[in-house]
């Protein structure tokens, strides 16, 4: 999949959820409805799938062009902790009405969501809930526990002692 090339209907349920204003990262145009990330060096914002990026932040309330401008010279108003509606993947990796509510979802690219983590290369973004009427996915975005869920994946069975145990928490929540 490729990032969006164009302004998304934010599709939205229920009340309204937390946003935020980050600056946007040179060179970078980030197009309204597309899910986010930070850049791991240096936090500024891109469209979710970057290379060298972190989880998915939230959703782009707004379009922002910062291709002829320096790290930060703009901002982009961000939305999490909210549903958001968003492309289902294809194949083995859509989603489809007999899957669990609360299952999570991955990303492929900034505007389409997968049912699998294609074994452990897509980094979760949030929560499934369900279709909208036009077939697209009902997403719980929620970065915090789409990292504590990430985290978990990563952890070994059987750590043989507390500090064993200790390592392992500090290492699955520093990545």
């Amino acid at each position: 999949m490729s990032n969006a090339t164009s302004n998304l209907v934010r599709v939205t349920v229920g009340k309204e959820g937390y946003i935020f204003d980050l600056p946007v990262k040179a060179a970078v145009h980030i197009y309204e409805g597309t899910l986010v990330s930070q850049l791991t060096s240096g936090g500024m914002l891109v469209p979710f799938s970057t290379a060298s990026s972190e989880h998915a932040v939230g959703v782009a309330q707004h379009e922002q062009d910062n291709t002829a401008g320096a790290d930060g010279a703009k901002r982009v108003r961000v939305e999490s902790k909210r549903m958001f509606a968003f492309t289902n993947g294809a194949g083995g990796d859509a989603f489809a009405d007999t899957d669990l509510i609360g299952l999570p979802v991955f990303a492929t690219d900034d505007h389409t969501v997968a049912k699998t983590s294609s074994t452990g290369t897509r980094k979760p973004v949030g929560f499934f809930f369900g279709f909208e009427a036009d077939g697209k996915v009902r997403v719980f975005v929620d970065p915090p526990l789409a990292r504590i869920y990430a985290a978990m994946g990563i952890l070994t069975d059987t750590p043989a002692t507390a500090d064993a145990l200790r390592d392992n928490l500090v290492a699955a929540f520093a990545s």
